[in-house]
């Protein structure tokens, strides 16, 4: 266990907050939604492409009417999103969305810390609620900000900025954690520094403008939280 700094220097580098992204942080909900647009694509007869929803879309709830406009022809957006809403209500059911590995223990050890806990999401704060009640999660955050709770969302940095006026927090003396690139780009906005945990789908992409890559939560260690609060660090890659 690091120890931290003297207390009579003047800066330590605990975070006292770390704000966590909803999905595909704390649960796996990127590879149902993934699905649910791959379905779409091919009900039109094309493939999706991969790559440019993981970096256009995924994190980016604003992302989906430009996702739209590759469908072949002259799409019919509303049509598009709608049937969209029904794959979503077939496939982002609790069964199919679990936690993310190492999520659990990361936040025990959090709490026995005493860092405040915060969730900063662009998903509608039902989404977000129903699941962390399924999961048992509640109890962990102090501060929950949701899509609806703003008026912009990722990447503008608005659900940062409230989450740590609600927590209290100075952005310098907190951390985030977000797996895609509008996330990081969100919470870069609101001065917090930034732990970058890609999933599988979003691994490809160039999140170097996080300070700190870890390619799971479980190594997310007190040192890593540690040197990635302190200014002017960047802290290599760790898989």
């Amino acid at each position: 266990m690091l120890v931290d700094p003297d207390p009579h220097e003047t800066r330590t580098y605990w975070p006292e907050a770390v704000v966590f992204d909803h999905d595909g942080v704390l649960v796996d909900s990127i590879g149902p939604d993934l699905e649910a647009c791959r379905r779409l694509f091919a009900e039109y007869g094309v493939d999706l492409p991969a790559e440019r929803w993981a970096r256009e879309v995924c994190g980016n709830t604003g992302g989906y009417e430009a996702l739209f406009g590759l469908l072949p022809g002259t799409p019919d957006t509303a049509r598009a999103h709608a049937r969209l809403r029904e794959l979503w209500r077939e496939l982002l059911v609790p069964a199919n969305v679990p936690l993310m590995p190492g999520v659990r223990t990361l936040l025990d050890r959090l709490a026995e810390r005493g860092t405040r806990l915060a969730v900063a999401s662009s998903a509608d704060r039902s989404w977000v609620t129903r699941m962390l009640g399924h999961h048992g999660l509640t109890a962990f955050f102090d501060v929950v900000v949701c899509g609806d709770d703003v008026a912009r969302v990722k990447p503008a940095p608005d659900v940062y900025r409230r989450a740590l006026a609600l927590l209290g927090v100075t952005p310098g003396r907190a951390v985030a954690v977000e797996d895609s690139l509008t996330g990081v780009a969100a919470a870069r906005a609101a001065g917090l520094r930034v732990v970058a945990v890609p999933t599988p789908y979003t691994r490809g992409l160039d999140h170097g403008a996080a300070h700190t890559l870890v390619t799971g939560l479980g190594l997310l260690t007190d040192d890593l939280l540690h040197r990635t609060l302190q200014e002017g660090s960047h802290v290599p890659d760790v898989r």
